[in-house]
């Protein structure tokens, strides 16, 4: 007996509704599970490794221009976009995260700050908890500026740029693509952070909230401003330094005085950027218990070379600001009633050459230790009560961690081996060029020391 024509009429809207029915219940119901359970998920998908690099992670400064702090805005500036399918599922994840987990943040110290500032005026006042649920965090700064032209002023904060015209004047609309050519690839909107013509320390006085405030005298040497350059106005092609016929073997007159400059200005970054995110980040308001931080070592022959040629200035600029990071970690692990319990570095390879022959013998520092000083030597190999059991040190070894100690020593802070205790331990690298190392490395671990008495390490 056929079924009727009503029923084969209906039969494709039951085929259909069955389909639809299926369909919906192939997207995972992820909110129905327990919040045990999902938890465990965002444990989970954290703790897989990040193929990406350090330059792709950064939090780059125009990032803060529209920022607005909320969990899913704060996922997406570390990230951890594919968290971002609902408003419950970013705040859940973000609690996760801040919990259990590292924080990666790659930027300046003036733009973290600004950034962990914002945050915690939230209007809600969930900002402050996020903050306090933060427990580890790991620094980076790829952005690194070109200190020769820091602090970024200018006079009267204008240039000739299109966008510090006044309104109402006169400009020519440039067709970028017939001057940069068919090939070009790069973007031009702001809002694209791959850009090739995007410098994230280039100085743009429509929102200066970006930016440090610079109150310094442009013509005080070594401030960045005309008193270097006047100077040398009477060489402008440094033929005073220029000697063709000299004896080769006679020592090389090296001028020092951009080095020195440098070195003013990367006192002006620390003073005015490191010093105080730390001082924040000490605050009641934060209950850190970790920091990870980079420190490189150079090749053997980079250090022979800048030794010689730049005498006071053997390790490139961008290690002796992460000695200077490092130095204002330790001072936070040092009162006993900091939350901060440990201070871990990356002791890496500076470069390629770094990792083939490095000043360093890494093996040897997992037995001996890091606590070099300025001048160990000892060619006698007795134990003198240094911590490093007498060990010779070859020239250029240990020089960022000697520097280390040197401005612990300069900020009057002694017996540094009484409240430091250090673990090192060697990791081999596995020649997996996607985790974007280049060589062997040391892990070096600072916590309290036990019998430390209660100090206070003022910044």
């Amino acid at each position: 007996m056929s079924d009727s024509p009503n029923v084969e009429a209906a039969r494709p809207t039951l085929q259909a509704a069955s389909s639809a029915s299926q369909g919906a219940t192939d997207v995972f119901p992820l909110l129905d599970l327990p919040i045990e359970l999902r938890d465990k998920i965002y444990d989970h998908v954290l703790a897989i490794p990040d193929s990406r690099g350090d330059s792709a992670l950064r939090i780059e400064r125009r990032h803060l221009k529209y920022f607005q702090p909320t969990a899913a805005s704060i996922l997406l500036l570390l990230h951890h976009e594919y968290f971002l399918l609902s408003r419950q599922i970013a705040h859940e994840a973000l609690e996760v995260l801040l919990k259990k987990h590292t924080v990666f943040l790659s930027c300046g110290p003036f733009v973290l700050k600004t950034l962990l500032s914002r945050i915690e005026a939230e209007e809600s006042g969930i900002g402050t908890q996020w903050l306090r649920w933060m427990r580890k965090i790991e620094l980076e700064w790829v952005t690194f500026p070109n200190l020769r032209i820091y602090p970024p002023n200018r006079d009267d904060g204008k240039d000739d740029w299109w966008w510090e015209q006044e309104e109402g004047e006169d400009y020519m609309e440039v067709n970028v693509d017939n001057i940069r050519g068919a090939q070009y690839n790069g973007h031009y909107d702001e809002h694209d952070h791959e850009g090739g013509h995007y410098d994230d320390n280039f100085y743009d006085p429509s929102d200066m909230s970006l930016y440090p405030s610079f109150d310094q005298d442009q013509n005080e040497p070594g401030s960045g401003g005309s008193g270097l350059a006047a100077s040398s106005a009477n060489d402008p092609f440094g033929f005073s330094t220029h000697r063709p016929f000299m004896d080769t073997l006679d020592d090389l007159p090296y001028d020092t005085t951009a080095q020195e400059e440098i070195a003013t200005k990367l006192k002006l970054l620390v003073s005015m950027e490191v010093t105080p995110l730390f001082a924040y980040l000490s605050s009641p308001l934060f209950a850190l218990s970790s920091i990870t931080l980079p420190l490189y070592f150079i090749s053997k022959q980079t250090y022979l070379h800048r030794n010689t040629t730049r005498p006071g200035y053997a390790l490139p600029l961008k290690i002796r600001f992460w000695i200077q990071v490092v130095v204002h970690a330790l001072l936070m692990l040092r009162p006993a009633q900091s939350t901060l319990r440990e201070v871990r570095i990356k002791y890496m390879p500076w470069d390629i050459w770094a990792s083939m022959d490095p000043s360093d013998d890494l093996p040897r520092m997992v037995e001996r230790g890091v606590w070099f000083r300025d001048g160990d030597g000892d060619s006698d190999g007795e134990d003198d009560g240094d911590g490093d059991g007498g060990a010779a040190v070859q020239e250029g070894e240990g020089e960022a961690f000697k520097a280390v100690w040197h401005e612990l020593a300069r900020r009057d802070v002694e017996l540094y081996t009484r409240w430091l205790d250090a673990k090192v331990r060697f990791v081999k690298w596995e020649g997996d060029l996607d985790k974007w190392r280049v060589g062997d490395e040391l892990e070096v671990v600072f916590t309290r020391a036990v019998a430390a008495g209660a100090g206070s390490g003022s910044l």
